[in-house]
């Protein structure tokens, strides 16, 4: 029964990542804004997923370092889309907000330090809930 939970999970995977390449490709493509908003979607997503891992395990596993790591690549890839070339005030506090948040990933895979965890949560949250609040005539420019 354990190995079919296993199957269905992953399934289930594979069929989230397939909608979100059929939404990029059916629609042509998404906006910068829709693009950005499921990666900081995925990031909170994630790192809840991560809490309870470490809450269910009580302890740092290779399950939750495999979390940590993705989380790490999430922020990375959203690193990836500031424009720290001109002098973007904004871009630089995002830079370091998402930094602190792939700390948080290398502490538990490095040090399997906890701490970070909660903080990196808020910080993530926090970012989904501004990007939530753009208004609609500011998200497509």
């Amino acid at each position: 029964m354990d190995n079919y939970k296993d199957i269905a999970a992953k399934e289930n995977k594979l069929n989230e990542k397939k909608i979100l390449v059929d939404d990029t490709i059916k629609v042509g493509k998404l906006s910068k804004y829709e693009i950005i908003k499921k990666m900081i979607d995925g990031l909170v997503y994630e790192i809840e997923d991560l809490k309870k891992l470490l809450f269910t395990d009580l302890a740092v596993t290779n399950d939750s370092k495999e979390k940590a790591e993705k989380i790490s690549k999430i922020a990375f890839r959203l690193q990836t889309c500031l424009d720290l070339e001109n002098d973007n005030e904004i871009a630089e506090q995002l830079n370091w907000l998402y930094r602190f948040i792939r700390y948080m990933s290398k502490r538990i895979q490095d040090n399997e330090d906890m701490n970070y965890v909660q903080p990196a949560f808020k910080v993530a949250s926090e970012l989904k809930e501004a990007w939530d609040g753009i208004p609609e005539e500011y998200r497509n420019n």
